[in-house]
């Protein structure tokens, strides 16, 4: 048996690809496919005299919380965040992750989650990798490669961003691409794609490969690589927190994000911002300084009619003094949501301008005391919704899935 790492670029269902990748343990590329079925993806790693040591999945894999964003994806949205790499949120309130169909395929074939376990050939670790972030880690790029499938973005466009794609993929030399001939297939078709479908035949394979380097690092180069939240709750592989120069995302209007890997529409960040400062509260003397500092990160931008959003808000709170200086939940987000309507909007009320919270759809909420080393303050996410998701379905939004 021949030990190898596995790449699996998972679908969130079998109606949708889902690509595959396998590389021998010196970090060159064996095979790659495109899959369906669970029964698919098990016979075709089965059928070939391979032993995986590890299998990383660009999909969840640990799923606890029954609503919002993991701690895992968080902390991604924070460390890649200024780089456009933000996470889709999981929790169990979707059905395709209740159970993840990931964690299912890793029981299934005997794969161990826990991502302290370097994987043998009697017992394969299995962990969860988002290729973006540590695209931007391992190729130093300042945004995300604009390759996956976007209203708005041109086959021209997409196509560019592949080859970009594949000519970093090419300079890691360990995995061997240029003198492999299924890679020489996949850039071929990438080099005279001229359509949108054309593309998308090639896109989950291309991220199974890159995947399966990752898997491979994780074996061998593990020190290149980072744990993002934990077992319990649910955590993601990457490389470390990049250090290099972002490139300044520029000011757009509000855009609706679609969804990947076959799942229903989700959204990516709009606004994804920390807050320093005590949070205020209505049963607090005065909310002003509290909502001119959300009101400044936030700043302002162009809200299309009828857009609606989700919220999400994480306060870091200060040891109380006094008893008096206990704050409830429901108090804290009142002030804050009335600080953002420069991404949420604004209406007139009583001849004044006040942000316009009934478009917030969805709001997730959670605090905490600061920890050692912490400011007070808060974390806070708005995004977008899909136009299915709320009760107002106006025209004027776009659909993406990255920023």
């Amino acid at each position: 048996m021949v030990a190898v790492h596995v790449g699996i670029d998972l679908a969130w269902n079998t109606k949708a690809r889902t690509g595959m990748a396998v590389v021998d343990d010196a970090g060159g590329l064996v095979d790659s496919a495109t899959l369906r079925t669970d029964d698919e993806i098990v016979a075709w790693l089965n059928g070939v005299d391979w032993s995986p040591v590890t299998v990383a999945v660009d999909a969840p894999l640990i799923v606890t919380n029954a609503t919002g964003q993991r701690d895992c994806e968080r902390l991604i949205s924070q460390c890649f965040g200024r780089y456009q790499a933000y996470c889709h949120s999981s929790n169990l309130s979707r059905p395709y992750f209740n159970p993840p169909r990931g964690a299912t395929l890793a029981a299934r074939s005997g794969w161990r989650l826990d991502p302290d376990h370097r994987g043998t050939r009697s017992e394969p670790a299995c962990i969860e990798v988002y290729p973006h972030p540590s695209m931007v880690g391992l190729f130093k790029l300042g945004a995300i490669l604009p390759y996956k499938a976007r209203r708005g973005r041109s086959p021209i466009n997409r196509r560019s961003a592949f080859l970009e794609l594949m000519d970093h993929m090419e300079s890691l030399s360990v995995m061997g691409l240029t003198a492999h001939a299924r890679w020489a297939d996949l850039r071929t078709m990438a080099t005279g794609a001229t359509t949108q479908a054309e593309l998308e035949r090639i896109e989950d394979e291309i991220d199974a490969i890159f995947c399966a380097h990752l898997a491979w690092l994780w074996s061998r180069q593990s020190g290149r690589l980072r744990i993002y939240g934990d077992l319990a709750t649910g955590c993601i592989v990457a490389t470390a927190p990049p250090s290099h120069p972002a490139t300044k995302r520029p000011t757009a209007a509000i855009e609706v994000h679609a969804p990947e890997h076959g799942g229903p529409a989700a959204s990516l960040p709009i606004v994804d911002v920390q807050i320093v400062g005590r949070p205020a509260s209505y049963s607090t003397a005065s909310t002003a300084p509290w909502k001119a500092a959300v009101s400044a990160e936030v700043g302002e931008r162009e809200v299309p009619a009828g857009v609606r959003f989700c919220v999400e808000i994480d306060f870091r709170l200060p040891t109380p003094r006094t008893s008096n200086d206990a704050l409830g939940i429901d108090n804290l987000v009142k002030p804050t949501l009335d600080a953002l309507g420069g991404v949420i909007g604004w209406r007139l009320w009583n001849g004044a301008r006040q942000a316009d919270d009934e478009r917030v759809d969805e709001l997730h909420a959670m605090k905490r005391a600061v920890r050692d080393g912490e400011q007070a303050g808060a974390s806070i996410q708005v995004r977008a919704l899909p136009r299915e998701a709320g009760p107002s379905t106006t025209a004027g939004t776009t659909n993406r899935a990255e920023p």
